[in-house]
């Protein structure tokens, strides 16, 4: 038997109310440890951060990231495993720059300035 009246707002599925895009969605080719991480980047990012050209270097920038996850682990038992996780690091380091995830990415310099604190002594000329 159908529902009388009008149906509740818990009841309707609107899955984007405010005008915000959808949140890109992690390719079916990740590892779940991959899946895991890109969605736990794209939910910790604004849903206007990346867009559908960002898929390619956010899927590098997971796998760099857990790369250098693994091979620090490997370090103790493995010698090669340092240059692995140096190389991983550089790679994830620029690629985060690239997709703005750094904070020197996503502020701009002249308002970093500004956040400076103040002078907490007087400038040698007052003394």
């Amino acid at each position: 038997m159908r529902q009388r009246g009008r149906k509740s707002a818990a009841s309707v599925d609107l899955p984007n109310v405010n005008g915000d895009p959808p949140r890109l969605d992690p390719p079916s080719s990740l590892t779940n440890d991959e899946r895991s991480l890109f969605v736990e980047i794209t939910e910790a990012s604004g849903p206007r951060h990346f867009v559908g050209s960002d898929l390619p270097l956010l899927v590098s920038y997971v796998q760099a990231t857990l790369l250098s996850r693994q091979a620090i682990k490997d370090v103790a038992k493995d010698a090669a495993a340092l240059a692995l996780w140096e190389k991983a690091v550089r790679v994830q380091a620029m690629l985060a720059t690239r997709l703005r995830l750094s904070p020197q990415a996503r502020t701009d310099p002249k308002t970093i300035g500004r956040q400076m604190p103040q002078r907490t002594r007087p400038p040698p000329w007052e003394i």
